[in-house]
């Protein structure tokens, strides 16, 4: 199975799909997070994916937003409005 090319934080079944993605290491997609940044959403698409110490930093939002969890950091920058890419630090 491919990962599609978007999935959207505020879908709880794209959160399913993305955490597992995330889980295995892939990040050849966009991620959808609207400007009001729900947290909720994407600390539950980390926990989903297996982790359990999960922090936010979006001191830079909306360019970029860094998520921090006990397996590494995860870096989601602003390609267009809404719209972001994923990668592992």
């Amino acid at each position: 199975m491919e990962p599609r090319s978007f999935y959207d934080v505020t879908e709880a079944e794209d959160r399913r799909e993305l955490a597992q993605w995330i889980k295995a290491g892939v990040f050849n997609y966009a991620v959808l997070i609207p400007e009001d940044l729900p947290k909720v959403e994407i600390v539950e698409t980390f926990k989903m994916a297996g982790f359990n110490h999960v922090e936010i930093d979006d001191s830079s939002w909306p360019r970029r937003i860094v998520v921090k969890t006990e397996g590494g950091s995860y870096i989601f920058r602003k390609i267009e409005e809404g719209v972001y890419k994923i990668e592992r630090s």
